[in-house]
């Protein structure tokens, strides 16, 4: 077993953790769901239906039409090929309420052709980086990477840079400094509603393939990310490595951290998407309250 599928394995164990020692709700939600509200359509270079395995999150391999309608959410992985069968049936899907998971190469050949003027790929490609990455404050992604704890982001060779169309439809979920520099494309997922329904993008994977260690905090302790990054109990930890029967020196804390990053995005879109709740805005106390925490969390992390 390679050392990021364990991270995986770790990361699926520590999200679950944290939802039920902070969010239990939302464990309540994960466990709920069933089988024909997820389904996943197959790609050559991501799998994300990894990490559903993983977070034992019940889905259907490649459904037809029927089956597509029937879903609440729909993953499309990065592939370099899409039936035009599916290309057509999904605005129907969004349209109707459906929510829309891509991955990098879907960008020009799925989202670009199926929901037109919103977003579309650059004209560069990516080399083989990993990159930071910023959350856009109240996005969905503020929950998932943690400041503090110097996020990042695999970006696979050829990936597509995402440039946005419609800024006023078309929300960045989160951006990086190096994204822009290299590529003067800084977005690093991006969101919209599309009739009933909704689209989520992100550049590159969600089942990463490496970390790196650009700092001597990355090729840490494993046990150092899930403590600062997700707040976890010491409890809740001898309980996540007892359950994926792993040692905490196996993993440094830029693997776990890469891992539980998409790990924990893939879940909170399952969860609002059976939900239905992600467009729902919080109040101006709720973000003036939410920007204190994270500030707090970056000066005592």
């Amino acid at each position: 077993m390679n050392t990021m599928k364990q991270a995986y394995i770790v990361a699926a164990h520590a999200v679950r953790q944290r939802f039920a020692e902070q969010h239990p709700e939302d464990l309540r939600a994960l466990d709920n769901i069933e089988q024909g509200h997820v389904a996943v359509y197959s790609g050559v270079y991501d799998q994300v239906e990894q990490i559903l395995k993983q977070l034992s999150i019940p889905f259907r391999t490649n459904p037809g039409k029927r089956g597509l309608l029937a879903s609440k959410i729909t993953f499309v992985n990065c592939s370099n090929l899409y039936r035009q069968r599916l290309v057509d049936h999904l605005p129907v899907y969004v349209e109707g309420g459906g929510w829309l998971i891509t991955s990098d190469w879907a960008l020009g050949l799925v989202v670009e052709k199926a929901f037109p003027n919103t977003v579309r790929k650059a004209s560069r490609y990516t080399g083989d980086e990993v990159i930071s990455v910023e959350p856009v404050l109240n996005s969905l992604w503020d929950e998932v990477v943690v400041l503090g704890t110097d996020p990042q982001w695999w970006i696979e060779r050829g990936s597509h840079p995402i440039e946005v169309l419609n800024s006023d439809l078309v929300r960045v979920e989160a951006a990086s400094h190096d994204l822009m520099r290299r590529y003067r494309a800084p977005s690093v997922g991006v969101s919209f509603t599309w009739g009933r329904g909704y689209v989520f993008h992100v550049i590159s994977h969600f089942w990463c393939k490496r970390s790196r260690t650009p700092t001597g905090r990355h090729k840490g302790s494993s046990i150092d990310f899930l403590k600062a990054g997700m707040r976890l109990s010491d409890k809740g930890i001898a309980k996540i490595f007892e359950q994926a029967r792993l040692e905490p020196a196996s993993l440094n804390f830029a693997q776990i951290q890469s891992a539980a990053t998409s790990t924990e995005l893939v879940a909170q879109l399952c969860i609002r998407a059976v939900r239905n709740d992600t467009r729902v805005q919080p109040s101006r106390q709720q973000r003036l309250l939410r920007q204190i925490q994270r500030m707090s969390r970056t000066l005592t992390s």
